[in-house]
């Protein structure tokens, strides 16, 4: 499996394809960092538009560059996009059913590669970067 390179001008829209290309039952959900108290209080969010590079939404005071790979926990690959960019990722998924969920609690603690054979095996769908 092969590393993701994560920087400031990479597109957003390039990013979640990488990334659904690597683990094709999972998706990356990148939100700006406000988005979190929204989350928090049951509110819907959208994701950033997908021709936007990090940089360019990123905070201010933001900036570096992070690397994606199967063996990173789920809840260190988000909180590296909170220290990195000063935005808000949500590792998501889609069960069989079709209803779509971010991890969260004990999902947080696996990897990224445990988690994608984890959702395959349980008949999730496959997302969709788009």
């Amino acid at each position: 499996m092969a590393t993701i390179s994560v920087s400031g001008n990479k597109k957003i829209g390039t990013l979640r394809k990488e990334f659904n290309e690597q683990f094709p039952y999972l998706r990356l959900g990148i939100y700006y960092s406000y988005m979190r108290e929204t989350v928090a209080k049951g509110g819907t969010i959208t994701n950033i538009d997908n021709d936007k590079t990090l940089a360019s939404v990123r905070r201010g005071d933001s900036g570096g560059t992070i690397s994606i790979s199967g063996n990173k926990k789920i809840k260190s690959l988000e909180q590296e996009f909170d220290t990195a960019f000063g935005l808000y990722a949500q590792v998501c998924y889609t069960t069989k059913e079709g209803k779509r969920y971010y991890t969260s609690g004990k999902d947080d603690e696996k990897t990224l590669a445990s988690f994608n054979a984890e959702c395959e095996k349980n008949g999730c769908k496959k997302g969709e970067w788009k």
